[in-house]
């Protein structure tokens, strides 16, 4: 016990050691009053402190949301994971980043996500994702016994609309394509008909290697992203990380085994080889370097707006998906070649691009029961 001033006592309790660096700890509280009142203070501290009823440790929601991004990043979490939960956290209000633990309840939560949609630019989706954040991070503090109970599996974040995916025509598709052919770039239209024939993410596209590719069975194997952080390409695997092989058309193999006599021919001229594990888009003579996913995703906005054509890169993959569950594919095919971890996934997004099995439900019933 410490005055540090007439009437204001420092009240100081031993908490032991910290477990693993062996540090003394202490937890400290101020109070007013009377030497003797605070002789009496220390001692009901000591009793709180000795049975729990006090909070020692300090931890702020700040504290558990920093603890907690060291935990994933050590897990492997990919670079651009870990920058969209850094950027989410520093939207967050410094007010509720340093409440207490103890003091997070879903009320707490509940007045957040008002707040945080009364801000511009602020939709469902995006309260949605640090709700998201939250619950997952909480969870890990129970794990921690940082807290008994977990406030953001009560709190009520906001709904988000559902909305329908309409894939573009692909008569736009195909404009884009021609126009990327006649480009300062026409290795982009390489790509783009490789996203449109085998419905992979635009990072597993950059991700892809020649020693993934058997141009004589049409076969590729999809095992790798490249993702995109401020000035660094990184190669991870895939989102649901799991490989899978997709299986090429006639004309797409055609294209690709031009493409391959292009590179090598280029990488000729320049004295250079490309290597079995040579990216197969790739800005360099040797093939060392993939291209970045943000570059593929420009060249398709500039070249859409140019022909007129409202899409994205993106609705190549929404195109396959429509086109293949309207011709009565099945929905593991579909699945499986989207890379979504299970059926369930493309159902929830797809099942209202399927009205072709829907008539044939309709004249299999039909057929049933006769005139």
């Amino acid at each position: 016990m410490r005055e540090k001033r007439p009437g204001y006592w420092e009240l100081r309790v031993s908490e032991g050691r910290h477990a693993l660096s062996g540090k003394s700890l202490y937890h400290t509280k101020g109070f007013k009053g009377t030497k003797r009142e605070a002789e009496r203070a220390l001692a009901q501290l000591v009793v709180d402190v000795d049975r729990g009823k006090v909070d020692t440790s300090g931890d702020t929601v700040e504290k558990l949301l920093d603890r907690w991004l060291v935990h994933i990043e050590h897990e492997g979490r990919s670079p651009t994971t870990m920058r969209g939960y850094r950027s989410l956290k520093r939207q967050l209000p410094k007010g509720f980043l340093h409440t207490s633990l103890r003091k997070l309840t879903p009320a707490l939560l509940d007045d957040l996500y008002r707040e945080l949609a009364e801000k511009p630019g602020r939709g469902p989706t995006s309260i949605r994702r640090v709700h998201a954040m939250l619950r997952t991070a909480c969870n890990q503090a129970m794990r921690w016994e940082m807290l008994d109970r977990n406030p953001a599996q009560l709190a009520s974040p906001p709904r988000v609309p559902a909305s329908e995916i309409e894939p573009p025509p692909i008569d736009d598709v195909l404009t884009v394509i021609k126009a990327a052919e006649s480009s300062n770039n026409p290795e982009n239209a390489v790509v783009f008909r490789l996203i449109g024939a085998t419905g992979c993410r635009r990072s597993e596209a950059c991700g892809l290697r020649w020693s993934d590719v058997d141009l004589t069975t049409g076969k590729v194997r999809i095992r790798h992203a490249v993702v995109q952080v401020p000035g660094e390409l990184h190669q991870k695997d895939t989102k649901s990380h799991q490989q899978r092989t997709v299986t090429l058309d006639k004309s797409s193999i055609k294209i690709l085994k031009e493409h391959k006599k292009a590179t090598d021919e280029r990488a000729r001229a320049f004295e250079a080889k490309l290597g079995p594990n040579a990216f197969v888009f790739s800005s360099e003579i040797d093939g060392s370097q993939p291209i970045p996913p943000d570059r593929l995703s420009q060249a398709w906005r500039r070249l859409a707006d140019i022909e007129g054509v409202e899409s994205r890169l993106h609705d190549l993959r929404h195109l396959q998906a429509s086109v293949l569950l309207d011709a009565g594919e099945s929905i593991t095919t579909v699945a499986a070649r989207l890379g979504h971890r299970d059926t369930a996934t493309t159902l929830r997004v797809y099942a209202h691009l399927m009205p072709g099995a829907d008539q044939r439900a309709a004249d299999i019933v039909g057929d049933m029961f006769g005139d």
